[in-house]
This record gives C-alpha cells, sequence and structure tokens, in this order.
C-alpha cells in the first residue's frame, strides 16, 4: 500500500471513529499553511467528499512577522482549489505582555469558537510528533496524570466545540512526504526553529530519545496509559460532584463539608475543570497555583485565578467569572465566548451585569446571589438600559443560551 492510501484510510479511520455516534453536515478545520494542516486539508477534504459533509477552513494570521498576510492569502487560494470555503482572522489584541506562545494559542481558540456559528467540530492538525514535544514540555513543568496524559483525539472545548484531532498517530515526517507525492506546497514557520521558545527546545531534543531507545510511540503509549488512569479519577469526580455541586448562571457552587471530606486528588480535579469551565480557557492552571488557591479558600479568603474568583459563601464554596476578565466582551451575538444571544435587536448587546445593572434588578432578583457572582452574569443592555438578566430571571432564559456542555458531562470527557 503507498503511503498516500496508507495515510488517507488511516485518516478516514480516525474519523469516523470520531463521528461515530453520526456524521455531522458541517465541520470546521484549522489550516495555518504549515504541512501538518496542509496535509489535514487534504486528507480531511478526501473523507467529507465521499460522505457528504460540508468543509470550511479557517486560517488565523497572527500578524506577528512580515509575510503572513500573503501566507494567509495564499492558503485561502489553496483551499478554493479544492472547493473549501475559507475565512482569515487576523489576530490584533495581543498587548506584548506575558507568554508569547500562550496568548497566541488562547487568542487563536477564541478566534476560531467566534468563527464557527453552527459548527460544532473543529478539526486541529496535531501530530504524534506535537504529542511527544507536549509531553516533555508537561514532564519538564512537573505535570501529574492530567498533564501527563497529553492531547486527546476528542476533546471538548469549555466554549462548547469539539476539536478532533485526526492526525495524532501520524507522524510529521509522513505527512510531508505525503504532501510533495501530492505536490502540495506548504509554508514552514521561521520560528519553528527558534530554540528559545520551550517547544522548540523539546523538539530539538526528540532525535537523541530515539536515539536512546525513547520513540515516538513510547510518548503515544504513555499518553494512553494515563489517560486510562484519568478517566478513571474524572469519573470518580464526576461522581463526587453529583452529590454535593450545582451549577448556578455562571458558576460553579461546591458544598463545603462535602467538598473538604473529598480525597485532595479529588478536590483538585474539581476545582482545576471548574477554573475551565467557568473561564473557558482550555488549559488547566499550573499545579502549584491551584494549589495556593485551594489553600486560601479552605481558610476562608477569595482566591484569583485562570480569570475566574474561587471564594467561600455561607456553606458553599464558589467558582465566579472575574468581572475584570470579562470587560471589553460586549457582543450582540456572542458574549465572553461562551453566551449567545438569541435573536436580539442590533442595538442590544450582551455584557456584565456589573454594578449599573445590578441596582436595575428586582430586589428578589439578586438577593439570592452573592455580588461578585451576581455582577458577571451575562446581560442584555440597550445602551445603559437593562433589558433581560436570563440566567437570574427564568421568564427570560429563552434570550440567551450557554454555549457550553454542563459541567458534570465537561469533567468526565475533559
Amino acid at each position: 500500500m503507498s503511503l498516500t492510501d496508507r495515510l488517507s484510510a488511516k485518516v478516514a479511520s480516525n474519523l469516523d471513529a470520531a463521528f461515530a455516534s453520526g456524521l455531522p453536515k458541517h465541520i470546521g478545520i484549522a489550516v495555518s499553511g504549515g504541512g501538518d494542516s496542509m496535509a489535514l486539508l487534504h486528507l480531511t477534504h478526501a473523507w467529507a467528499s465521499e460522505r457528504d459533509v460540508t468543509l470550511s477552513a479557517i486560517t488565523i494570521d497572527h500578524n506577528l512577522r512580515a509575510g503572513s498576510a500573503e501566507e494567509a492569502a495564499r492558503v485561502a487560494q489553496w483551499c478554493a482549489d479544492l472547493g473549501v470555503a475559507h475565512t482569515t482572522c487576523v489576530w490584533r489584541d495581543w498587548d506584548h505582555n506575558g507568554n508569547l506562545q500562550d496568548a497566541a494559542r488562547q487568542a487563536r481558540y477564541r478566534m476560531i469558537n467566534d468563527w464557527r456559528c453552527d459548527i460544532e467540530d473543529i478539526l486541529i492538525g496535531h501530530t504524534v510528533d506535537d504529542q511527544a514535544e507536549t509531553l516533555l514540555l508537561r514532564l519538564k513543568r512537573g505535570s501529574g496524570v492530567d498533564g501527563m496524559t497529553g492531547m486527546k483525539h476528542v476533546t471538548h472545548h469549555p466554549s462548547g466545540m469539539t476539536l478532533i484531532r485526526p492526525l495524532l498517530n501520524i507522524t510529521r515526517h509522513d505527512l510531508r512526504d505525503y504532501l510533495v507525492a501530492c505536490e502540495q506546497p506548504w509554508f514552514d514557520d521561521p520560528s519553528n526553529n527558534n530554540a528559545a521558545f520551550d517547544r522548540i527546545a523539546m523538539r530539538q531534543l526528540l532525535p537523541q530519545l530515539t536515539s536512546a531507545g525513547i520513540s515516538l510511540d513510547r510518548f503515544a503509549l504513555m499518553a494512553t496509559h494515563m489517560q486510562r488512569a484519568q478517566d478513571a479519577l474524572d469519573h470518580t469526580a464526576g461522581d463526587v460532584f453529583q452529590t454535593m455541586g450545582r451549577q448556578q448562571g455562571t458558576d460553579l457552587i461546591f458544598d463545603q463539608a462535602g467538598f473538604f471530606a473529598a480525597h485532595s486528588e479529588i478536590q483538585s480535579r474539581l476545582f482545576s475543570a471548574g477554573l475551565c469551565w467557568v473561564s473557558g480557557n482550555a488549559y488547566r492552571p499550573r499545579f502549584e497555583a491551584l494549589q495556593r488557591a485551594l489553600s486560601d479558600v479552605q481558610d476562608g479568603k477569595t482566591s484569583s485565578l485562570h480569570g475566574c474568583l474561587m471564594y467561600p459563601h455561607q456553606n458553599t464554596l464558589r467558582i465566579t467569572r472575574e468581572f475584570a476578565a470579562t470587560q471589553g466582551a460586549a457582543d450582540q451575538t456572542v458574549w465572553d465566548g461562551r453566551w449567545q444571544a438569541v435573536d436580539l435587536p442590533a442595538q442590544h448587546s450582551v455584557q456584565a451585569l456589573g454594578e449599573q445593572g445590578a441596582a436595575q434588578l428586582e430586589s428578589d432578583l439578586r438577593k439570592n446571589v452573592p455580588f461578585r457572582s451576581l455582577h458577571v452574569q451575562p446581560a442584555v443592555f440597550w445602551g445603559d438600559q437593562l433589558i433581560y438578566a436570563p440566567t437570574l430571571d427564568p421568564t427570560q432564559r429563552q434570550f440567551i443560551q450557554d454555549l457550553r456542555i454542563n459541567f458534570i458531562d465537561f469533567i468526565t470527557s475533559h
């Protein structure tokens, strides 16, 4: 069997497995123009054509180097050649502070989520090489079970979209050989050779490990073993949550006695997943930061982490969105990456309720929600006038939709 036939069969098998419960009518694909994503585009296009599935592509131009716009335009043309609808989104809001690669990754997923509309499934071109690099990075950081599971073939993002990685058992080398056979060009990002980035340093380490017998397939096997352990722990955490936790609007609420009676690993797992679910951040907080936050709330203090506040209230612990993290996130359609307006007039907008909006509520709607949580509820405004507070008033729920899956489903599939 030729390489082209072998990869086509493997990707088709991976996609069929991902959609075993039913084929979607429309899927999205992130295409950067690099070798991995261009191979994914070609391989997925063939699979989708045979199954009558519509494929739409998005390119995120990170706007960080000369020529990125021209590369995005070439990707658009390559997509057009295949008859695939294509959109380019440009990242313009980086403040040049913090970790560039992390900021770019978060922006990439946020922009994909804003673009996708009713598309639930997004294909990502991560390979077995990326898996190995990820595991090495997490080993360096001292990650536990969750970190050492690596990336999964199917992941439910906190925003509500599903990320699918059909290339996770295929090597980068094979994909480039496939593109050569297809006579399909691709772009090599020069930053992929910059060892100042931790991921690139791990990439350059892999050949030495391979020569010592620690090959790519060993990393994949380790990730599989750790995923089994993670699944068992997550289902235990889900069972514990059902006995002492609940969702309320933007918040997760835990009974204090039940939470602190649980094993420390389950406490960490519930809080870590809760922070991701509330904030929309796909990546868990660092272990040390999480433990400090847990210690603070156990001492009766409020803690800030991951764009969230964690605080004790009466006999409960609450995780809510941090008000400052929602600012600038006013949008008529999707607010804070998670709340979608339904059939609103163009002059209305969705934003955090805030102090001004809370002051306009009837007293019985605000009396049962602590002010920290009250101020970050999604609300519909007309200028400064509060129109709806759908998460607080059951009669108004039809005006906004929470795009996230339920927390209990999220924690057992994260």
